[in-house]
């Protein structure tokens, strides 16, 4: 068989295959181009824009919709939050904090530096005094003192000859200036006497770790840890629902691929598709040789 022969008879499947390749290769640009409709005299040309551009709004709600329905539904949701790797991520992040110097995650959580701490510190130190002071000034604590010390004296001194000198007319001449001068000393050098104290102490607490704190309550990490996993879960349980009616998926979806530009849409689709797509247009071509080697036998 001479060469132009064999090339005659090649020529019908190659010429299938070429004109397959280039069909689907323009099929599949036509998906994204035009990107804008051609109008001519006025009259929108057949076929612009191309599919995707002309059909991005439809395309999006769809999308959207499907992911709402089928891919993000409440059930999946709630178990990816409630998943063992989720809980064990959240107890993890709450001990890690409580592991920590009490002081410094306080300067942490509070977004400060340490010298805004020391003021809100020394501000909460001050009300505290206050408090305090002023608690102890309405609860008349001093007139309890000291009855209780005279109640004290009288049983211990009752049947001794100083009986006659610590008596109840004795005791009450001296209660009343007495508890007057506590009084006023409580009242004008109260919050001096109780800052240094309450200071000493909050550093001490400082000093330590929260899960050092929470030992002298007997609560252990374990016990904080499945503390916060039921929690967790509690929380997730009643919060789902509202999340989902306030974040509207679909719409979300929506919105965000009408927005999207052409070309980043473009580029989004080719990244996920391309191998598909380019074997389409391979496709074409082997079709398009099939047919042209048909051919040569009708």
């Amino acid at each position: 068989m001479e060469y132009t022969e064999i090339l005659r008879i090649l020529s019908g499947p190659l010429i299938g295959a070429v004109i397959g390749y280039f069909t689907n290769m323009i099929a599949v640009k036509m998906l994204f181009y035009p990107k804008k409709e051609i109008r001519i005299f006025g009259r929108r040309l057949p076929l612009t824009p191309g599919v995707i551009p002309k059909g991005r709004p439809r395309l999006a709600s769809a999308v959207g919709e499907v992911i709402e329905k089928h891919l993000l539904t409440k059930e999946d949701i709630t178990e990816h939050l409630l998943s063992e790797k989720a809980e064990k991520t959240v107890a993890d992040a709450v001990v890690e904090k409580l592991s920590g110097n009490v002081r410094e995650e306080l300067i942490s959580l509070s977004r400060t530096d340490s010298t805004s701490y020391e003021q809100k510190r020394m501000k909460l130190i001050n009300a505290l005094s206050v408090q305090i002071v002023g608690a102890l000034e309405s609860s008349n604590a001093t007139e309890t003192v000291l009855t209780a010390m005279a109640d004290a004296l009288k049983e211990k001194y009752s049947y001794t000859p100083l009986a006659l000198v610590v008596n109840e007319k004795t005791i009450s001449k001296i209660m009343q200036p007495t508890k007057e001068m506590l009084d006023r000393m409580i009242s004008e050098n109260g919050t001096q006497a109780i800052i240094p104290v309450l200071d000493g102490k909050l550093g001490e607490a400082e000093a330590h770790s929260g899960l050092h704190l929470l030992a002298q309550f007997d609560i252990d990490e374990q016990s904080v840890r499945s503390a916060v996993i039921q929690a967790y879960r509690n929380l997730v349980v009643q919060s789902v629902d509202v999340i989902l009616k306030s974040v509207d998926i679909s719409s979300l979806v929506e919105e965000k691929i009408n927005a999207m530009p052409i070309d980043e849409l473009e580029r989004l689709v080719l990244d996920v598709m391309k191998n598909e797509l380019n074997a389409i247009i391979s496709l074409g071509a082997l079709i398009g040789f099939v047919l042209g080697l048909v051919n040569l036998f009708i």
